[in-house]
Parts: C-alpha cells; structure tokens; sequence
C-alpha cells in the first residue's frame, strides 16, 4: 500500500458539481453577484502561459534552462454554454455592441471595441466536503477584462433548448499592466486550506563537493517555523536550506513544519559529485 495510499483528508479536497458563472463575488463572504445564466455540461477554465526561452539560440546553452525562461503573457480563459439569454447577456456575448437607447430588445453590433465591452466575471465551483450554509468552501477563479471573443452562437435542436456557446479571455490592463488578469481562492469550508504544508521548490539537485545550493520552502500557514534535516551528513548538510555538500553520494534532505502537534513534511533528494581529478 506505499504507492496507493489515499490521503485521509482527499475527500475534503474534491471540487464538486457544475459550478456558477457570476459577475461578483466576495471570497471572504462566499457571497455571489449576478448569476450569468443557466450553463449545461458545466464549464471548462484554463490559463495558458506564452513562455520565451532566451537560451535557446545561444552556443552552449541547452534549450530549456530554466534561468533563461521567461513568461511573456498569460491567457486565461473559460468556456461553456449557456441555456438562457437576455438582451443584456446577448449584448455582451456578441462582444462589440450597444443596446438601442429607444428599444431595449434591439442589440446593435460595431466594429470597434471600447472600454465597457470588458467586464469581470467568476467562475465558482463547490469544494471541500461542506457545500451548504455561509461557510460552504468553494473553489473560484476570477477572471478580469473579459471579453467573449468566439463571437455569439446561437445552436438550436428540434424538441430541445437553444444553447448559446461562449468563450470569455481575461485581458491586461495598461493602467496595471504586471497585474496578470485572473486569481484563484481556494478555501475549505473553514475558509482555509484543508491541512498547512510546507513545500520545497526543488524535489532533486545534483552539487559538486564542497558546493551549496538554497533550497526554497512555501509554507502554510504564512510564518511557520521550518526545520531542516538531511538523512546523511555525510553526503549533505543543510541549514536554513542552504544545503552543503560534504562528499559524493545521495542522500535526502528533508524541510518539516509542526502545526497543533501534527507534523507536515516535503524532502529533496540530493546528489553529490566528486570534484574532477
């Protein structure tokens, strides 16, 4: 059972159910805005990032080294189908268009874009193993600047509902333009995460004799005292994370945190080289 144990907290970290598509919420009240409208087959979210490899067209330097990868844009998205529509959701799927000042029914499409074609929507889903009352948890993402660029299509069946397929971007700002435009919450019905954690940025490194390398831990919650072991001080030593090679062989360094007498942990392992005669 070492390689197909379930953790005992999984079935409180499951996201559940279709989810919602709203125009507000508050994470630290788990209040929603505006419900969109009624979705079928749920909806799908992804942010892909555009990277930039500065070492890839340089002599002796293999593609793909990580100091040299750079993030050049993000491009958050979520997509679905709706089942309900509204001059004001039809306005807004259309993407580039105004509502008739003297007929509320009548959507006029343009061919230029401006400002108030970009609003902010949330995507939120059930999480955690409490999904009702003021502290269900949820998992939701905010997306900003949005705008629905697959245009609006309108798909009828016979004997069945009209749905309406969109595909909402999130967009930089000028104003603010390192701000990335998404966010994810992610709370428990406690409203934090399930368990603390500690976790490192490298999970295996290789170093010379005599050399160090500065193993980074993100720990929950913020704060949180870590301490540093290695399995082998012979092999590697660590201290704040700043492991030490002391002779060739492998050995496992390991970064633990205690929260209310339990104790969490994340290791790396270590390979150390001799030095080149």
């Amino acid at each position: 059972m070492k390689y197909t144990q379930v953790r005992a907290d999984a079935f409180q970290t499951l996201q559940m159910n279709a989810g919602i598509i709203v125009d507000a919420f508050t994470p630290s009240t788990g209040e929603i805005g505006n419900i969109l409208g009624a979705t079928t087959g749920g909806f799908s979210f992804a942010s892909n990032p555009t990277y930039q490899d500065f070492g890839e067209d340089v002599d002796n330097v293999p593609p793909n080294t990580w100091q040299l990868k750079r993030i050049q844009y993000f491009d958050p998205a979520v997509s679905g189908t709706f089942l309900t529509v509204t001059p004001a959701r039809a306005k807004n799927l259309t993407g580039a268009a105004d509502v008739d000042s003297g007929d509320g029914s009548h959507i006029v499409p343009r061919n230029t874009l401006k400002a108030a074609d970009f609003t902010d929507v949330w995507v939120i889903g059930d999480y955690s193993d409490v999904n009702t009352g003021e502290n269900a948890g949820y998992l939701a993402v905010h997306l900003m600047n949005v705008l629905n660029t697959s245009g609006i299509q309108w798909q009828t069946t016979k004997d069945g509902k009209g749905q309406f397929s969109f595909e909402y971007h999130g967009h930089y700002d000028l104003t603010s333009i390192d701000t990335v435009p998404f966010e994810i919450y992610c709370k428990s019905a406690s409203g934090e995460p399930v368990n603390p954690y500690v976790m490192l940025n490298k999970h295996s490194i290789t170093i010379v004799e005599d050399g160090t390398y500065t193993l980074n831990a993100s720990v929950y919650p913020s704060g949180t005292s870590v301490t540093w072991s290695s399995a082998s001080g012979s092999v590697a030593t660590v201290s704040n994370g700043v492991v030490t090679a002391e002779g060739a062989g492998n050995t496992i360094v390991t970064a633990s945190i205690t929260k209310d007498g339990v104790t969490y942990n994340d290791t790396c392992t270590v390979v150390v080289t001799a030095v080149s005669a």
